[in-house]
């Protein structure tokens, strides 16, 4: 009976794998905008998310975005604050906390994660008419999760790694590459708690991953969608 039990499961596992061996790009691609709410996310305009990040200590943050590609993200450290922005052409930031309060334009290698960021579709949307490759990797895992693993290269020559579930066809890993100190280390963000918002999936509970180790986690109070925004927020302040 025991062994019976096994090849049974066994025989539905290959079944599985197979079935998911058998989709190209386009039907993952297809049933991932699907399962996200792509359809109902052209209707929205602005998106306003409100919550904590969690490195040490609780810091109060709040990111605006806004159609097309434009960005901004406020959050405290200790009790100053400080900003990034991407009004669609200057990505732009304040670093506080080394003494110089002034706002300066962002090295290149941070300033493509967050122009990635800024993409109000995401990369996966669209991606040929946005000069990216996207191709499909392979089957992989993310903790207990089968998932297919996609390889962007983008526009500017940076790659990137989208892992998809392969059952519920929802981002739950990425990936990309960061130098640090002249060294290339890996920077692997989580998306946790999906919640719909108006049709939209978006994950409430963002874990990034320094190197390999945890580094910190954006946790979302609230998510709001198509709220008036003040438009100068995105560009870097003269003072």
């Amino acid at each position: 009976m025991k062994r019976l039990f096994s090849a049974v499961f066994v025989s539905l596992l290959l079944f599985s794998v197979a079935g998911a061996q058998d989709l190209t790009l386009d039907n993952i691609l297809s049933k991932y905008y699907k399962a996200m709410g792509y359809e109902n996310l052209q209707k929205v305009n602005t998106i306003i998310m409100t919550g904590t990040m969690i490195q040490q200590d609780a810091m109060p943050v709040k990111i605006i975005r806004e159609r097309p590609d434009q960005c901004f993200m406020e959050f405290d450290i200790q009790d100053i604050t400080a900003y990034q922005g991407f009004d669609g052409q200057t990505a732009w930031w304040t670093t506080p906390w080394t003494g110089n309060p002034k706002p300066q334009i962002m090295p290149d290698d941070r300033a493509k994660d967050l122009k990635s960021r800024a993409d109000f579709d995401g990369l996966l949307f669209n991606w040929k008419s946005k000069g990216h490759l996207v191709e499909l990797i392979d089957l992989d895992t993310v903790e207990t999760s089968q998932v297919y693993k996609l390889k962007i290269t983008k526009k500017d020559g940076g790659i990137e790694f989208f892992f998809i579930d392969a059952t519920k066809f929802i981002l739950l890993k990425r990936l990309y590459y960061r130098v640090v100190r002249g060294k290339e280390v890996a920077m692997e963000n989580y998306y946790r708690d999906y919640r719909s918002v108006q049709g939209v999936l978006f994950s409430f509970t963002q874990d990034t991953h320094f190197d390999g180790q945890p580094y910190n986690s954006l946790q979302f109070d609230a998510i709001e969608l198509n709220k008036l925004v003040d438009g100068q927020i995105f560009r870097m302040p003269e003072k």
